[in-house]
């Protein structure tokens, strides 16, 4: 209501019916609005495509896993498209029975969006098709233990062994 800027976290009040977003100053001319938390939707039965399949901590906290270096091949696209001519299925069909939109499956299929993992499972599963391929990771025998990671001098030197071989 004054113009400043807000540099605090802006209250909510209600001025003659319209809610505004002020500053803690301008607060008292109105009053305060309780915003009520979102509930949490309780479990329930849908589908195995329709379930959040997000995991609960972000990867990033999670330990490395051999297992989790899968990556989608190449040609994804003429996979998925050869696949469903294989079915005798339209794009629309597929939307239908996956629940993946149309346009979003269009996409996939012309090679002008890489899928998402959840989408990804959806149509492996689907089809009966492999479109991850496993990832051998590098680690050199020679990398120090503890928390430092590979360095680039590490890659150099196991370069330049391998030239004077």
């Amino acid at each position: 209501m004054c113009g400043n800027e807000i540099y605090s976290r802006p209250i909510t009040i209600k001025i003659e019916g319209a809610e505004l977003s002020v500053c803690p100053s301008c607060a008292k001319h109105g009053e305060r609005v309780v915003q009520p938390k979102p509930q949490r939707q309780k479990a329930s039965s849908k589908p195995y495509f329709q379930q959040r399949t997000t995991p609960s901590k972000p990867a990033s906290s999670r330990p490395y896993k051999e297992e989790e270096s899968g990556m989608l091949v190449s040609d994804y696209h003429e996979r998925i498209r050869l696949a469903r001519q294989r079915m005798k299925l339209t794009q629309k069909e597929v939307s239908i029975q996956t629940k993946i939109s149309t346009s979003e499956l269009q996409s996939i299929e012309t090679g002008k969006m890489r899928p998402p993992d959840r989408i990804v499972k959806i149509l492996e599963k689907f089809f009966d098709i492999k479109l991850t391929e496993e990832v051998e990771s590098y680690r050199p025998k020679d990398q120090k233990k503890g928390p430092a990671h590979q360095t680039l001098g590490d890659i150099v030197v196991i370069k330049k062994k391998k030239d004077e071989e």
